[in-house]
């Protein structure tokens, strides 16, 4: 088996982040974050990444309560793209801007399996 990533880390978000810029360029998706549940970027690819990372858990849980006008001022008037992920059994959200794309559960595993292999690591909740 021949190992393509031309990037690596022993440090999960840093891991993690090569990833995402992985399937950042094979999706068309410009931004993606790793959002904890408060909003907190775990890690992302983009130069909006952080403040999409912020409002991921209202768009996903509660899009009634966000001011439209901040939505604008991250998205620039693009779709904002869910995905709920688990990152050893706690929820997060892949958070994207870009093409639509239907990520598949290749990249659930795949974020849970990089952050699997840092044992101890703390992830911000």
């Amino acid at each position: 088996m021949i190992d393509r990533r031309n990037e690596r880390s022993t440090v999960p978000w840093e891991a993690a982040g090569y990833y995402l810029k992985s399937i950042s360029e094979r999706t068309g998706l410009h931004t993606v974050a790793l959002a904890s549940t408060k909003g907190l970027c775990v890690t992302g690819v983009g130069d909006r990444s952080e403040k999409l990372a912020a409002v991921a858990p209202i768009v996903a849980e509660e899009p009634a309560n966000l001011n439209q006008e901040l939505l604008d001022a991250i998205t620039r008037g693009e779709v904002v793209q869910i995905w709920r992920v688990e990152v050893r059994g706690r929820p997060f959200y892949l958070a994207a801007l870009g093409e639509p794309n239907h990520l598949t559960e290749e990249v659930q595993f795949a974020i849970d399996r990089i952050f699997g292999q840092a044992q101890g690591e703390r992830l911000p909740s």
